[in-house]
């Protein structure tokens, strides 16, 4: 009998609606009336099928052991939490986190076409999931789209593990023997996502990569894994369904799908370095990240194709930017972006039987007829050229590029680069509000001031013993404050060049260092997990926030009331500068926040994530509004232009990414620095964007507005 609206069980969990359920038990929503602010809960119950005694035994003994190994999994941010579990009236109960989002069966839909980047994001961030499940000796045994959950704020959350259904199913467990998995497994899993073995009651770690491998053949040729055919070897046949993969890519995937499990990639770790090393072949700047809408013949949607790709640094060396934070007694800053190599490609062509296999005879008729109505056309626009439509504002035509029908335009001007030798990576760069200065703080424990109008270098700012991550000027422009990773914070008298202050009680690496909007105060934010809040006249500390891990960056809305800060564990929080207490927590954990800023409107606030995406977010209320997706690596920096219609980002895919706050649509991707970007800022009259790399250049783009 299933649980009613209502009902309480466990002693504190309050049903609130049916989920779903299956064969081996019932999902619930429910609520913890044990907490003040009754935090939603689901709840899975497992009813055994055989309700004999020694079953139930075997059965308890299993939930018990089965459930230890979901705590222990729940511990990786892209898996439920276990909160509970339970036995009442000899069924079994496991409470488990609440995942605000939809299943990707809403997405992979049929006939529906995933662009093969886009894929490639997917299968890098499942396989990164599963790695850690392998970690564990758990073998999932039910990846598939409904098991696969995408959270309102875009993170994949992989859930309903099939170590849970043996305890539903344990009528099949040799009852006068041992437990061990050779005696209770069973075929469990969902047929074209389970492979042969699996079929047979011996799952391997390999059955896993298989399942992932058939996800991203259903997103590459929109056709469910069961409609699919196998030659005589038994092996998938799919790729004539996708002409315009590339081979590289489809070899991987046919390797994850391999009939013999012996033939797959041993580990999920090896199935994602071949991904990532089929993404690093091919730099961002030369895909196309505007596709024609692709339509399928066999009744399925319509979708537009984006290029969203995800990849990482290729070689030993050029690790994530996180491993050398943490390990480093020389430490990268947040800012810094990393090495990657690139490489030229062409796209290739098509086989000509791809193109062949969809031409059918009426084709050909309509084919004539087109020319037959060109030819009447132009014959009488010919006789008759006052009906020549002239106005090309009447006459829109179809333009794949982003950026041509943009009202901005984004060139390349200049490149600022005071000592060529050295190459000392560039963390910071600020824009003064005059327009006039540009403050670049870099790697050799200086600050340079440089004249933006003539390009010439004004001064250098010694008195850093560290390495400085940030710099921002005062709204007034005659101050400077800078912070550095031996925990000093400096304000600087941009007339002089000499120092104001030097603030003292920070003890570990600044990230980031800003002005108040009124410039009465400065905020800096630091690794030893908190913010802190300084009188700028004084240069004494005023208030301190504490947060749960490192507070990478802050940002404060346009009336100074409020406080937005981004950290280390995903944490996003509002804070009150007047009480230095948290007003709402936009997300508690998550991804890492590597940058956050407001609008200068205040209708927005922007997040670099560690996930290759730029998320947006509600000034006011916090609530999630979009996620913009095409970094292919961790993306570090955002700004907004002064009228807030602009948004840049910019990423350790050497790239920055100009977007269009209103459409939130991409309107061009800037290629031009050998390193990851480190840092971006609009000047305050809307005409440049400066950009400043990991090498040692600092950058200037022409901003214009075709209006």
């Amino acid at each position: 009998m299933s649980l009613t609206t209502g009902q309480i069980i466990g002693g504190h969990y309050q049903v609130i609606e049916r989920l779903g359920g299956g064969g081996f038990g019932e999902t619930y929503l429910s609520k913890d009336l044990h907490l003040p602010d009754r935090p939603k809960r689901v709840i899975k119950r497992l009813s055994p099928r055989i309700q004999e005694a020694s079953v139930l035994q075997i059965s308890r003994r299993l939930f018990e052991t089965e459930a230890q190994v979901l705590y222990r999994l729940g511990t990786h941010p892209q898996i439920p939490q276990l909160f509970a579990h339970f036995e009442e009236l000899a069924e079994f109960y496991l409470v488990q986190e609440y995942i605000d989002g939809k299943d990707l069966g809403h997405e992979l839909l049929r006939g529906k076409i995933w662009e093969q980047f886009t894929i490639a994001n997917l299968l890098q961030s499942l396989l990164t999931v599963l790695d850690f499940v392998h970690q564990n000796n758990v073998i999932h045994r039910d990846i598939k789209p409904e098991n696969i959950i995408r959270r309102r704020d875009g993170q994949l959350f992989l859930i309903d593990f099939g170590v849970v259904k043996e305890i539903a199913t344990s009528s099949t467990i040799v009852i006068d023997q041992p437990i061990s998995s050779s005696n209770y497994t069973v075929g469990i899993g969902t047929p074209g996502y389970m492979p042969s073995e699996q079929a047979h009651g011996e799952p391997k770690f390999a059955s896993d990569i298989y399942a992932i491998g058939m996800l991203g053949i259903q997103a590459l040729t929109g056709i469910s894994p069961s409609h699919l055919g196998k030659d005589d070897n038994l092996e998938i046949l799919w790729r004539q369904q996708a002409p315009k993969v590339y081979p590289e890519f489809a070899d991987i995937l046919s390797q994850m799908v391999k009939f013999d499990f012996r033939q797959r990639y041993a580990t999920a770790s090896a199935a994602y370095r071949a991904i990532k090393e089929f993404c690093d072949r091919y730099p961002i700047s030369n895909v196309n990240h505007s596709l024609p809408t692709v339509q399928i013949s066999n009744g399925g949607n319509s979708v537009n194709l984006t290029n969203q790709r995800s990849t990482h640094l290729k070689n030993p060396q050029e690790r994530s930017l996180t491993s050398i934070l943490n390990e480093s007694s020389n430490p990268i800053p947040v800012t810094a972006k990393l090495r990657d190599a690139s490489s030229k490609f062409q796209e290739p062509e098509p086989p000509q039987s791809a193109s062949k296999q969809y031409f059918q005879p009426w084709h050909l008729g309509l084919g004539l007829v087109t020319i037959s109505a060109i030819a009447i056309t132009s014959a009488y626009l010919f006789v008759n050229p006052n009906l020549s439509p002239n106005r090309q504002e009447n006459s829109p035509e179809l333009n794949l590029n982003p950026s041509s029908t943009s009202r901005f335009d984004i060139s390349f001007v200049k490149e600022l680069l005071n000592n060529p030798e050295s190459n000392d990576p560039i963390y910071g760069v600020a824009v003064s509000p005059t327009n006039k200065l540009l403050a670049v703080a870099s790697s050799n424990q200086s600050i340079e001031l440089w004249n933006f109008e003539s390009d010439n270098s004004l001064r250098i700012l010694k008195g850093h013993k560290g390495r400085v991550y940030d710099v921002y000027f005062s709204p007034d422009g005659t101050k400077l404050v800078s912070g550095s990773d031996n925990g000093e914070i400096i304000i600087w008298d941009v007339a002089s060049g000499k120092i104001i202050h030097s603030l003292i009680g920070q003890q570990e690496r600044i990230y980031t260092t800003i002005f108040s909007p009124d410039g009465q105060l400065v905020v800096s934010c630091s690794s030893d997990r908190k913010i802190r809040i300084w009188d700028v006249k004084s240069g004494k500390q005023i208030k301190t926030l504490q947060e749960k891990s490192w507070v990478y960056d802050a940002s404060f809305d346009p009336d100074g009331k409020t406080l937005v800060s981004g950290s280390r564990s995903g944490a996003i929080r509002l804070w009150s500068v007047e009480t230095g207490k948290p007003i709402k927590t936009i997300v508690e954990k998550g991804t890492p926040v590597r940058s956050i800023v407001y609008s200068n409107d205040g209708k927005l606030i922007a997040s670099a994530m560690e996930d290759n995406t730029v998320r947006l977010w509600d000034g006011k209320t916090g609530q999630f509004v979009e996620v913009l997706t095409g970094h292919t690596n961790e993306v570090h920096t955002v700004a907004f232009s002064e009228d807030s219609s602009l948004l840049a980002s910019g990423s350790a895919d050497k790239t920055i990414r100009v977007w269009d706050v209103k459409t939130k649509r991409l309107l061009q991707v800037l290629s031009d620095h050998e390193l990851g970007v480190a840092s971006v800022d609009f000047s305050k009259d809307g005409k440049f964007l400066i950009s400043g790399s990991f090498d040692g250049k600092v950058k200037v783009w022409r901003v214009t507005d075709n209006r």
